[in-house]
């Protein structure tokens, strides 16, 4: 049976002790003397580097799981009491001291309540804190004002409390009641007021509201279990994300966004956009597809049970049973990644697809739109037209030259441009297109670039203009290269 949520009437007063004490991303760092992931089997070792003062104690209770004494726990909590917080079940008794039943965890300015991470999952509505595909979803989002958002499968609140940021009003749904509590306790201890929580299966308790920001990082493992509420959606092979999609469509407003990680099946035969795109066809929204990975069954049954590892025995018998399942249901390809998509009233509307190279660096939502619109733009625009426009790099960029020795001597092969806010992408690209780059500092028109090509082109065929306007072309289809102002001329 899983553990009751603590009651939100102390919320307000742990908040100010917890802001008082310093409790957040960076005074937990230096705190802990590095970054603030943590699991049971390096806890006790955490544990070790802390000092004595409250934040430390503070950090044993609700960060790293860990007892406390109960004369220095309450000395740490006060003007709190243990008595009122083992009450209102933020604490619970353990031998000489106390121990929280709930860990509390700083992102991005907020603290999130959820159940501590356990070395196997030990109920069913088990309600996570911070995963890889958390911090995926929240650095692809994007971050531009709206008026209303919605955040499908909220489990602990973390997107619907980013969202809040920046959406004047957000609506949390989850079918799981303990992730609605949870999403409560994390919006007072982050004294964020305009989420709403409803319960009801993805996207059944809005009804026919419309929003303009929809997030969702559904159940969507590909998995033959209904015992996870966070990781199986109970509806067989890669459905979940497919309604997942096509009901976030349906929930967008004119010109509404959203963002959702995906997983979905696909024969080795074809193209791995494909079931993308074919459940998206009559959606009405442009989309992106950003494709992170294809496993085999193998590989793909054991990252999802990777918490079992500590039991071989356990572990052993969850790999049979899910690539038995794969190989039952003819499943040799699993593919994980996001989409992203905007209300349109094109016909038909766009469709543009790229590999990730990595998971996504920093706030990547604004290379998100730039990836959506550049297709538009580009289709409408000559190699003329390109050619007069003003374009620059995008602010936070790094160029690296890879340098090769043959012969006594060195040559550039290739150079590599990554973006400081970036979906993953990254590009190698060779001397013509790097010229192209070099050209259009200061916020230059390609055709300035013409000049400076003359030796990147010097054994080519291609009339310099031409490959100008088609590596300008590629640059901004990759949100490297965008305008600063309209065609001169």
């Amino acid at each position: 049976m899983s553990p009751p949520v603590p009651d939100l009437s102390s919320a307000a007063a742990l908040r100010e002790l917890l802001e008082k004490a310093n409790y957040s991303t960076g005074g937990l760092m230096v705190a802990l003397g590095g970054d603030l992931d943590t699991n049971p089997g390096i806890a006790p070792v955490q544990s070790r580097t802390l000092g004595e003062d409250d934040l430390a104690v503070l950090a044993r209770l609700f960060l790293l799981d860990v007892s406390v004494k109960t004369p220095r726990a309450a000395e740490a909590l006060a003007p709190l009491s243990v008595d009122e917080l083992t009450a209102t079940g933020w604490l619970c008794a353990e031998d000489e001291g106390v121990r929280s039943p709930v860990q509390i965890t700083p992102f991005q300015g907020m603290l999130l309540v959820h159940d501590p991470l356990a070395m196997e999952l030990p109920y069913d509505d088990v309600v996570l804190g911070l995963s890889s595909a958390t911090r995926t979803l929240a650095a692809l989002t994007p971050r531009r004002p709206v008026a209303t958002a919605l955040d499908v499968g909220t489990g602990c609140g973390v997107h619907a409390l980013l969202a809040a940021e920046h959406a004047d009003r957000v609506v949390a749904t989850d079918v799981n009641p303990r992730a609605l509590a949870y999403t409560r306790l994390s919006a007072a201890l982050s004294g964020i007021e305009n989420v709403e929580v409803r319960k009801g299966s993805f996207f059944e308790p809005v009804g026919d509201e419309r929003f303009d920001l929809v997030v969702c990082n559904p159940p969507f493992a590909i998995s033959p279990e209904v015992k996870l509420t966070y990781r199986d959606g109970e509806l067989g092979r890669d459905e979940v994300s497919r309604m997942a999609l096509t009901g976030a469509a349906g929930a967008l407003a004119p010109g509404g966004v959203a963002q959702l990680l995906v997983n979905w099946i696909h024969q080795p035969f074809e193209s791995w956009a494909a079931p993308l795109a074919s459940w998206l066809a009559d959606c009405g929204c442009d989309a992106l597809l950003l494709h992170h990975v294809t496993e085999t069954p193998l590989e793909y049954a054991a990252k999802w049970n990777a918490f079992l590892r500590d039991d071989p025995d356990a572990h052993g018998r969850a790999l049979d049973r899910w690539t038995g399942h794969f190989a039952q249901e003819g499943i040799v390809s699993l593919a994980t990644g996001a989409v992203t998509l905007r209300r349109t009233d094109r016909i038909p509307p766009r469709m543009v697809h790229h590999e990730m190279a990595s998971g996504p660096r920093g706030a990547a939502g604004e290379h998100v739109l730039r990836l959506l619109d550049a297709p538009e733009w580009l289709a409408e625009c000559s190699d003329e037209q390109l050619l007069r426009t003003p374009l620059e790099i995008v602010d936070g960029h790094s160029v690296v030259s890879e340098r090769v020795h043959s012969d006594g001597d060195y040559a550039d092969d290739s150079v590599s441009v990554t973006l400081d806010d970036s979906v993953g992408l990254s590009d190698t690209i060779g001397p013509a297109a790097i010229a192209v780059l070099m050209g259009l500092r200061g916020g230059r028109t390609p055709a300035d670039a013409l000049p400076g090509l003359a030796a990147a082109v010097e054994s080519s065929a291609t009339d310099p203009r031409e490959l100008v306007a088609e590596m300008t072309r590629a640059l901004v289809s990759r949100g490297v290269l965008v305008r600063t102002e309209e065609p001169r001329g």
